[in-house]
């Protein structure tokens, strides 16, 4: 058997004993898993519409795309979970109308002592008031208070004297649309009066045309995504993009969580939860219901995604019922019921332990139907998906690097000892070899050895000296989510 050399040269006359480095067969290789978070930047931030930038850090994606805007929130949330994995953001010009809303400071009599709670959304700021200030001090207080907050998405600012003897003080959402921001503000001294005197109500702009940031997304492949937009044109974009990405002709596949918000509601009701959700059916969406909570929409979406990508990354077939997202709140738990209508209609859930913290319950994808109609649950967990994609991009990698440079035989003849010669039969050996030892005793991902063998065909394509084509049919594992038993007692 011939040695193929790539430095040593056939020409070498000079005695001597020389070694080539090969590191081909050393080590693992895993695939740099990439994470977009796609959202708003603020003009006060130095990034360009539809330009993807690498997030290292939160500074840097607050200093990129505006301290408080969605974009920096959402980096700053998923950072805090996972600074393993690569982290990206495509930036994208807001648009829509910013909520606003502006109160009115009164002292009913002077020198009054107290505390105001400004509650942004599930942030509590407390300014104290002594008996020295008066509206307009407060108001300035107030409004330094919020605007010293890190990364916060509103600003306050203190106005002019209102009517009568009270002073001005206005919050402003820093992003445009509905985002879910939410302002109260409470005394506790009722001498100390703070009222709403006007509001402007959040509204989206909902983009109608997202070609040119598909085509800055162009053929990287990011494993996930992460977007704060939630309309159903943008979704159903997105889900035709994520099903091409998953194509055999292109074979970049990624998983997508976005959130929904409003009543639960059914496939009657077009704009409910499941409404919308059914209008995506998407294998590659994850939807995260935004329900009984005040914490802001894309926060709220961020960290629960973080979470479960991390855990997805590190094993695509992992069990994620129970796992903690730490440092988000909701006001009640979800009921059975609403849970079982979620997930029977392609929504994820979570529920609360006994200290209250947030814990993911099933990570389902919107995908509930087939093309003709019909209840389909080949692709119900996240799991099933991002099982098929790491089986098969494990496949073509480890066939890419053990079979490079080899001819073809559509004969399983013997060619003599170390000849690179690929024939059905080594190929149906290889796919047991990685289905036994890879996919089933390290990773488990796979079960059922001797079905998967049985199920093996290989051949050379009719007519081709240079097409093998198989089929082969991986049984995947599950996760132990239910457990039913009849218990007979006597």
């Amino acid at each position: 058997m011939n040695i193929n050399f790539t430095q040593i040269p056939n020409s070498l006359l000079v005695p001597g004993m020389y070694q080539e480095i090969d590191n081909s067969l050393a080590g693992t290789r895993e695939e740099i898993k990439k994470v977009l978070i796609i959202g708003n930047f603020l003009p006060t931030g130095n990034a360009s519409d539809g330009v993807i930038e690498r997030v290292t850090s939160v500074s840097k994606a607050c200093e990129k795309f505006g301290y408080g805007s969605n974009l920096a929130i959402m980096c700053e949330q998923f950072l805090s979970v996972n600074k393993q994995d690569e982290l990206y953001a495509l930036p994208i010009k807001e648009s829509g109308i910013a909520y606003s809303e502006t109160y009115k400071i009164e002292l009913a009599e002077s020198s009054q002592t107290g505390n105001i709670k400004i509650k942004v959304n599930a942030k509590d700021i407390s300014v104290t008031v002594v008996k020295e200030d008066t509206p307009q001090t407060i108001a300035s207080k107030m409004s330094a208070m919020v605007n010293t907050i890190f990364n916060i998405p509103i600003s306050a600012i203190a106005g002019s004297e209102a009517s009568g003897s009270g002073w001005d003080i206005t919050f402003n959402a820093l992003t445009k649309g509905d985002n879910g921001v939410i302002i109260r503000v409470e005394s506790d001294n009722p001498k100390i009066k703070v009222k709403s005197i006007s509001k402007t109500e959040a509204a989206d702009s909902p983009i109608s045309d997202w070609s040119n940031y598909i085509k800055s997304i162009g053929e990287t492949r990011y494993n996930f995504f992460i977007i704060s937009f939630n309309d159903v044109n943008t979704l159903k974009t997105f889900a035709n993009e994520l099903e091409s990405r998953y194509s055999a002709a292109r074979q970049i596949g990624g998983r997508m969580f976005a959130y929904l918000k409003g009543e639960i509601g059914d496939t009657s009701i077009k704009e409910s939860i499941i409404g919308k959700s059914s209008q995506i059916n998407s294998p590659h969406i994850c939807f995260i219901p935004v329900l009984n909570t005040d914490e802001l929409h894309v926060l709220f979406l961020s960290k629960i995604s973080a979470v479960a990508i991390k855990e997805l990354i590190s094993d695509p077939a992992s069990n994620t019922l129970g796992i903690e997202v730490p440092a988000i709140s909701t006001n009640k738990e979800l009921s059975f019921d609403e849970r079982q209508a979620l997930l029977f209609g392609g929504v994820a859930t979570y529920t609360l332990d006994a200290q209250g913290n947030v814990l993911i319950e099933r990570l389902v994808t919107s995908y509930t139907a087939n093309s003709e109609g019909e209840r389909d649950t080949s692709y119900l967990d996240i799991q099933v998906v991002e099982t098929v994609d790491a089986i098969r991009t494990y496949i073509n990698s480890e066939a890419k690097r053990r079979f490079k440079g080899w001819k073809l035989s559509s004969t399983n003849e013997n060619f003599g000892a170390g000849a690179k010669v690929m024939n059905p039969e080594i190929w149906k050996s290889f796919l047991c070899e990685v289905y036994q030892n890879y996919f089933m005793q390290q990773k488990q991902w796979t079960q059922d050895f001797n079905s998967y063998k049985d199920s093996l065909t290989a051949q050379v394509k009719t007519g081709s000296k240079t097409w093998l084509e198989y089929n082969h049919k991986p049984i995947l594992i599950g996760q132990f989510y239910i457990g039913a038993g009849l218990n007979q007692f006597k």
